[in-house]
């Protein structure tokens, strides 16, 4: 096999819209609060899904999806976005790792990962901010796909400063 062998489902393209960290407002408006007003997260019966221990809301929404009773407030639109999947991935953690019980240190590291993966730049003729970047959630390498939300590969191509910066993460079970 080819060292560059990849299918069309090896990679796909994620939106990196500007940062806007409005999208995490949603945690406190569901009708049991995921995120309660102060910034601690709602806790739950312990369960276990996917290799992950649950023991919170947060974890439990990102996990059960719409299978949960609180239901994940978010478009599929929104959950594709880069800064969402960050967040998901910096909530859940490893097989072996310690939890917060406030939302704040999740969106502080989440937003710091996607101020160094994605270049910005301002627009000469609107004067917006946009993102150049183009980041690729990698699905697949020489045919080994890897678990949903276990490990996972990002690779944001830079075309101002001609770089690519990966992030990549390898699931080891503790167990």
């Amino acid at each position: 096999m080819d060292m560059c062998d990849m299918s069309a489902d090896a990679a796909a393209l994620l939106r990196s819209a500007p940062l806007r960290t409005d999208i995490f407002e949603k945690l406190t408006e569901t009708s049991q609060p995921i995120v309660r007003s102060n910034g601690d997260i709602g806790k739950c019966m312990e369960d276990n899904r996917d290799g992950f221990q649950i023991s919170d809301l947060l974890r439990e929404m990102i996990l059960a999806g719409d299978d949960s009773e609180n239901a994940c407030p978010y478009s599929d639109a929104e959950r594709d976005e880069l800064l969402w999947r960050l967040f998901e991935h910096v909530v859940l953690g490893g097989s072996c790792c310690q939890y917060e019980d406030k939302v704040e240190p999740y969106v502080e590291t989440s937003k710091r990962l996607y101020k160094e993966l994605v270049c910005a730049q301002k627009d000469a003729a609107s004067g917006k901010v946009q993102t150049v970047s183009a980041v690729y959630k990698i699905n697949s390498i020489q045919g080994e796909a890897v678990a949903r939300g276990k490990s996972f590969c990002y690779a944001a191509v830079d075309p101002v400063r001609r770089i690519v910066k990966i992030l990549y993460h390898a699931y080891v079970p503790y167990w």
